[in-house]
């Protein structure tokens, strides 16, 4: 078997281990919620004056990809919609106390993913580890621009 294929089988099966990890360490109140909807959750309890612009900016989204998750979100009740007393046009978002609990938990979860893989990554130089940050960079930006590819046509 070619390296390249054994590559791409390594990369299938580190994400498959991440998802079952994820499964059996994540509290089951973020079960429900997709991985955007989640992100997003986290960009609106982050960000400073959060509206659809900024979400998609700090998201790397499109402006109607986010305002049709804040949709699902408000329908949810995790957000809730609100203006300014200076500019009643501009439409802002808030955690609700139920989107509150999903923030905590996901970046509970994520500080506790961070945590145990920078002890695995600790054992590789900087060198190793540019080298390889480089590559997911690169592939990255190729499977975007596959994406893009396939949602333009």
């Amino acid at each position: 078997m070619k390296e390249q294929e054994l590559l791409l089988k390594a990369l299938a099966l580190m994400l498959e281990r991440q998802d079952m990890l994820s499964a059996l360490t994540e509290s089951q109140c973020l079960d429900e919620y997709g991985y955007s909807e989640t992100h997003c959750i986290d960009a609106i309890g982050r960000l400073e004056l959060p509206n659809v612009t900024r979400v998609a900016g700090y998201m790397g989204m499109t402006r109607g990809a986010i305002s049709k998750m804040t949709k699902k979100l408000l329908e949810k009740g995790l957000i809730e919609k609100y203006t300014l007393e200076t500019n009643r046009k501009e439409i802002y978002f808030r955690l609700t106390e139920q989107g509150r609990l999903l923030f905590e938990e996901h970046d509970k979860r994520h500080k506790l993913w961070e945590k145990r893989d920078m002890e695995f990554l600790s054992r590789y130089s900087e060198e190793e580890i540019g080298t390889v940050r480089r590559f997911m960079e690169e592939f990255n930006a190729y499977l975007e621009a596959q994406i893009g590819t396939l949602t333009e046509g």
